[in-house]
């Protein structure tokens, strides 16, 4: 069937509508007042060149008027970026009733950047304040290479649903949605693991050591099954008396490393250690087994599919032997750094600094 004809002062109605910028529905409706009815699709026609403009050497070009970013919108979508939950660019540019890229170039002609936000410790005003009054102390301890005179040690917890290789992202065809690949499958009951003790030093690795499983780690506990130990065969190794290099211990403050046998143990072997009263508390972000190998292991571990807890722990024994002395010092390198960012924080938090 031939398509209709339209007279050549309709189409140039269409034409000068089109150049003021009304979209084609409201073109319908102007002329629909006018006594004029046309359909929306002949519109698009006359605007595409099609039927009577079918052989035209160039289609209409439409030029709508970019929203201008004056100072009054510029000052409204800073105001709106600029606090700690800030709203999407959509949401803003929906309130404001300008574009998303508007928004968008203002936020990056504004001289701001989107950055994820950090998981850290929290802090309590006396966790600060004590962060605050030890870490310059610290940072004497731990610079000019005296960082390498340490044993820095600590205890984690492994899991087995932390392996598998699953990652937090996934890609999605618009067209065809597999929506199964965007659920991660959390399970309610407690998860299998086991806690685990070890540490490092410039001089090498201590030997893992397992908790066994339902055992309270108290002091007790915690002297008799990982300090002894300790002290008889990873000592030694690495750092002999030969070598007749003074060493210092370092743990955190979990309960049962300030308790007052622990102490009183590690006062009887006269054994140098950090006090915990030197020791600034709550800070993972300046414990090297925290902020940076017992990460590695799990990010290792990941990798793997793994079915059960001594797979587990055969893989985790072998990648701590794997880790190299080289990632070890590295990490090290970084503890004094770390404590005097604290400190020039006055004991806030560094990650989101780092």
């Amino acid at each position: 069937m031939p398509r209709k004809k339209i007279s050549d002062i309709v189409e140039g109605r269409i034409l000068q509508l089109l150049r003021q910028g009304y979209s084609q529905p409201q073109i319908v409706n102007i002329l629909k007042l006018d006594g004029i009815y046309v359909s929306q699709r002949t519109v698009s026609n006359v605007k595409r060149k099609i039927g009577r403009q079918r052989n035209s050497e160039s289609k209409i070009k439409i030029f709508r008027k970019k929203p201008s970013q004056t100072p009054y919108i510029i000052k409204k979508v800073i105001k709106k970026i600029d606090v700690e939950d800030p709203p999407t660019q959509r949401a803003i540019a929906k309130d404001l009733h300008i574009s998303q890229s508007t928004v968008s170039n203002i936020i990056k002609n504004s001289g701001f950047t989107l950055q994820k936000k950090q998981k850290v410790q929290k802090l309590t005003s006396s966790n600060i304040m004590k962060r605050r009054q030890r870490s310059f102390q610290l940072y004497l301890r731990l610079a000019r290479g005296r960082y390498k005179k340490f044993i820095t040690t600590d205890e984690a917890w492994f899991y087995l649903d932390g392996t598998g290789g699953r990652r937090k992202v996934c890609y999605i065809k618009k067209t065809d949605p597999d929506y199964d690949r965007m659920i991660i499958q959390q399970n309610t009951s407690r998860p299998k693991g086991f806690m685990v003790w070890g540490g490092v030093s410039s001089q090498g690795k201590t030997a893992l050591r397992f908790v066994t499983p339902g055992t309270k780690v108290n002091s007790n506990y915690y002297v008799n099954k990982v300090l002894k130990p300790f002290l008889a065969q990873d000592v030694p190794r690495l750092f002999s008396k030969r070598r007749k290099t003074k060493w210092f211990l370092h743990q955190d403050s979990a309960p049962s490393h300030t308790a007052e046998q622990t102490i009183r143990f590690l006062d009887q072997n006269k054994i140098h250690y950090l006090t915990p009263q030197e020791w600034m508390p709550a800070s993972p972000d300046a414990a090297p087994m925290d902020y940076s190998i017992w990460g590695y292991l799990k990010q290792q571990l990941n990798k793997i599919h793994i079915d059960s807890l001594d797979e587990l722990k055969k893989k985790l024994l072998s990648e701590w032997r794997k880790m190299s002395q080289t990632y070890i010092d590295k990490v090290l390198a970084s503890w004094p750094r770390r404590v005097l960012m604290i400190y020039k924080a006055r004991g806030s938090h560094i990650e989101h600094r780092l």
